[in-house]
């Protein structure tokens, strides 16, 4: 508890929206009812003459309804925030305590107080209640993302990361092509049996797997695209069964507990949703089912009807595929692996929570890229050992 008191205020810093004091009274009442708080500094503009980024003043919801009870409303709302506001600010050092800033808040019972660097610059603002849970240790990031690796599960807040490391999410975009491989291997096996069997006189499954579309309607095209199209579910099953899936679902209840503010305990994490509103499975799934129906129907209204759905349905499409394909129970070692990344996560957070990164960190953070590294060196082996393959696969 008392490292916490004495970690720096800069880790409770977020950013919100300022005014200048050329601003409009309206505009500020507006930026007072959309962040939420109850008063917000006014920053320098670059006209200022002591140059622009210092925190001149700051408005309050008392003195915008003041100044809009004191005369016509539609009038006073055009003057200018600096003719109202507070010149009287108080706040806070970025190297000051949280302790510290818990003090001087409890003193001056304050909302919210301005952060600001060793050149008296403003940085952001930090609020009451931020303070009160870092001192209760349980200050949480607002959004976490995460995905399901064969090593574990991997989690962050953009700008931390925590469970499966970088080698993990290489095997999860492995993992994803071998299973593509075997799905379409299946179809191949299945086909190779067939024509074994010959039942079919002198017509080849294989053959027709390995030919070029026609281009003109005709019933080997059409045996060829149900033979390729099977492998989709078969590829499915595979996501349904491997540990891939109980991974993912112990990933989505970690966040869901971390987003909720409930404890990382196994019983608690267990009680969670699988199914997640921000997963990428509902694009993913979304436009699958588009992709179906525009192949099978292509009158302009079935496609209509496809757009319709992914527009307003794809989270429920998502949902269900997440549900019934991507996830499934996790296992007690599953949950494990998510609670230990979740803990891990919170406890970088508390940290450093004011960290930044730049864009292109944040992008590799979300582990997308080493997915596709993985596909990609799967891909290219397969090119460098059976280049003949490209085309089945």
């Amino acid at each position: 508890m008392q490292a916490m008191r004495d970690a720096s205020i800069m880790n409770l810093v977020k950013t919100a929206r300022t005014l200048s004091p050329e601003d409009s009274i309206g505009r500020a009442a507006e930026a007072l009812r959309v962040s939420g708080i109850s008063r917000l500094p006014i920053i320098s503009s670059p006209t200022d003459r002591g140059g622009p980024g210092y925190v001149v003043g700051e408005i309050t919801d008392d003195l915008v309804l003041k100044a809009l009870s004191s005369g016509d409303p539609h009038e006073v709302a055009g003057k200018q925030v600096g003719s109202i506001m507070s010149r009287e600010v108080v706040s806070l050092n970025r190297f000051m305590s949280i302790g510290h800033a818990a003090e001087i808040m409890n003193d001056r019972n304050l909302p919210m107080m301005a952060v600001l660097d060793e050149h008296g610059r403003y940085i952001g603002i930090v609020t009451r209640t931020d303070v009160a849970s870092a001192l209760c240790y349980t200050i949480r990031p607002p959004v976490v993302a995460g995905m399901a690796t064969p090593l574990g599960v991997y989690l962050t807040t953009g700008h931390l990361r925590a469970g499966a490391g970088d080698l993990g999410l290489v095997l999860a975009g492995v993992a994803l092509m071998l299973m593509r491989y075997a799905a379409t291997g299946l179809i191949f096996g299945a086909a190779w049996l067939v024509d074994k069997t010959s039942v079919l006189g002198p017509w080849s499954l294989v053959a027709l797997l390995n030919s070029p579309s026609i281009g003109v309607p005709n019933w080997m095209d059409t045996v060829r695209v149900i033979m390729v199209g099977a492998a989709l579910p078969i590829f499915l099953l595979l996501m349904r069964v491997l540990p891939l899936s109980g991974y993912h679902a112990a990933e989505h209840q970690v966040v869901h507990a971390i987003e909720n503010g409930e404890p990382l305990k196994p019983a608690t994490v267990a009680t969670m949703p699988r199914v997640h509103p921000r997963c990428g499975t509902n694009i993913v799934a979304g436009i699958i089912v588009f992709l179906m129906v525009a192949s099978l129907f292509s009158t302009e209204v079935a496609i209509l009807i496809a757009v319709f759905g992914l527009v307003f349905a794809w989270r429920v499409i998502g949902g269900f595929f997440q549900y019934y394909v991507t996830t499934k129970p996790a296992s007690a070692k599953q949950l494990e692996s998510g609670i230990k990344a979740g803990q891990s996560l919170l406890e970088q957070y508390k940290n450093d929570a004011g960290y930044r990164v730049t864009g292109w960190q944040r992008i590799w953070n979300t582990g997308m890229p080493q997915v596709m590294i993985g596909a990609a060196g799967v891909l290219a082996l397969q090119e460098m050992l059976f280049p003949g393959w490209s085309g089945l696969f």
